[in-house]
């Protein structure tokens, strides 16, 4: 279930406090070798998330409130949670702005991410790409669409012979 968030009303502690999830209904999105690939297919705009981004997409994406992912990656890479906390919540607010993520009022599913195994913290940081977003919208993928019967020519072939 979505929560209702009306960022006039003290939006940081807000933000922080809630946990976000991925906008269920408009985004597919992917995490391919620690870089999430987004794609909003209302307006066929296409989206990765370079530096730390995939894990804070995935943190996000298993409930995890903002202070939670902040958090986690601290101890994962050994930082003061003041280092990688305005990056996290710069990210957020791009996020919510692009209307990827929404808050949740859902349970977390994901585990943290684990303390310590980090390479070296690099900002996470969103690169939108609207060059193709025409494209995409006029002829999104749409996740939970009934599939469209088509005739497999094998089959044809296989229950001729057979007749």
């Amino acid at each position: 279930m979505e929560v209702q968030y009306d960022p006039d009303k003290d939006p940081e502690l807000l933000k922080v406090l809630l946990r976000m999830t991925a906008e269920s209904h408009g985004v597919a999105a992917k995490v391919i070798e620690g870089e999430a690939i987004i794609i909003n297919l209302e307006t066929g705009v296409y989206y990765s998330l370079d530096g730390t981004g995939g894990e804070v997409w995935s943190l996000l994406e298993g409930h995890h409130a903002v202070d939670s992912v902040i958090a986690s990656l601290a101890a994962r890479y050994g930082i003061p949670e003041e280092t990688c906390g305005a990056d996290v919540r710069a990210l957020v607010d791009q996020l919510l702005e692009e209307k990827l993520i929404v808050p949740t009022d859902a349970t977390p599913t994901a585990s943290p991410v684990s303390e310590g195994a980090g390479d070296g913290y690099s900002p996470p940081r969103l690169n939108v790409y609207r060059d193709r977003g025409d494209l995409l919208a006029l002829d999104p993928p749409v996740p939970g669409r009934e599939p469209i019967p088509w005739d497999d020519p094998l089959e044809q072939s296989d229950s001729g012979a057979a007749s």
